[in-house]
């Protein structure tokens, strides 16, 4: 069984701070060199920063949201639709991150019983109480449990 508390872990986890060069980012999604310069000319992507020389860097966020246009074009949409959606996505991927980033208190792994258990803090109307998601059998449940 493995137990450890991820909430350090994942609040010092700086995604606007890992940055990546364009060949890296070009390697990563399959999309050209000259196509992300491209899509960056027409505001559909931001560069974090231009290093000495002028190469381009992106930061993690960028790579990922290179990744979903790419998937979405290739799922036949224009591509000002293929941006729309990423963008999109990228606002629920945000939210999603915030909400991990405030409630995920611990996790607790049973790799044997393909079982977890995720603290994720005080349930509010009864701070006594921390509110528990748990995976039994492929499904996940939620219970309250003491706060400890």
């Amino acid at each position: 069984m493995l137990k450890e508390n991820f909430a350090k872990f994942m609040k010092k986890m700086p995604l606007d701070e890992m940055v990546l060069g364009i060949g890296d980012v070009a390697r990563v999604t399959g999309v050209s060199q000259s196509q992300l310069r491209y899509w960056e000319r027409k505001g559909y992507i931001q560069t974090s920063e231009l290093a000495d020389g002028g190469n381009r860097k992106f930061t993690y966020k960028t790579a990922l949201q290179v990744k979903q246009i790419k998937m979405l074009l290739d799922e036949g949409y224009t591509l000002v639709s293929a941006v729309a959606r990423a963008r999109k996505r990228g606002v629920y991927a945000e939210a999603l991150r915030s909400f991990f980033e405030e409630r995920f208190n611990a996790i607790t792994v049973d790799d044997d019983q393909h079982e977890a258990t995720i603290d994720l803090g005080v349930f509010d109307p009864d701070p006594s109480q921390h509110l528990i998601a748990y995976r039994r059998a492929d499904q996940w449940h939620f219970r309250l449990g003491p706060a400890e």
